[in-house]
């Protein structure tokens, strides 16, 4: 009987945040368009560094947004003409981290990205931000995204492991004076 060695330990390795931007490509409904003003349509994209920034946290704890670990969702479609590209030049380090979180999520960038701009709407941000954000570092440290496919029992898992995990030692300035 033979030994047959596989080199499985392959990795692909970039740098996160390069000090030039890519032109990415989104899509948005045509209807999320219209509900913003003409001149602030344009600039949506340009909103993603700030709304990782306000919801990175917050999308890593609530529960996931894709229901089928197999398959990535995307947000229906109304039909080719109903849906819009727009052209964004986006630092690497907040496309990456989009991708991430849509990849954990089961869902498209451009579903998280639909999904950040409703958060954002109904004021979700303004009720968590400071929860979330004050006192800690709005971002953990390290992400780790796993797709586990568990061949012999049959499961497909998506999961998300942060440092630190789960735990922010935030500073209340309330603990130090009188309010």
């Amino acid at each position: 009987m033979g030994i047959l060695l596989l080199n499985v330990d392959r990795e692909l390795s970039s740098i996160l945040q390069e000090p030039n931007t890519d032109v990415v490509t989104l899509l948005i409904p045509e209807s999320t368009l219209l509900r913003y003003r003409l001149e602030s349509r344009k600039n949506l994209p340009k909103r993603i560094p700030l709304l990782l920034q306000k919801y990175g946290k917050y999308l890593t704890s609530i529960g996931r947004l894709g229901k089928n670990a197999r398959k990535t969702l995307y947000q229906p479609s109304p039909g080719k003409e109903r849906m819009r590209r727009m052209n964004v030049r986006l630092s690497t380090g907040s496309w990456a981290f989009l991708g991430m979180l849509a990849q954990v999520h089961g869902v498209s960038k451009c579903y998280l990205f639909n999904y950040l701009l409703e958060l954002d709407e109904a004021g979700v941000g303004d009720s968590i931000v400071n929860t979330m954000n004050e006192g800690g570092p709005t971002f953990h440290r390290n992400y780790r995204y796993i797709l586990h496919l568990d061949l012999l029992n049959n499961r497909v898992v998506r999961s998300l492991q942060t440092e630190p995990n789960g735990i922010f030692y935030a500073l209340d300035y309330r603990d130090w004076y009188d309010s």
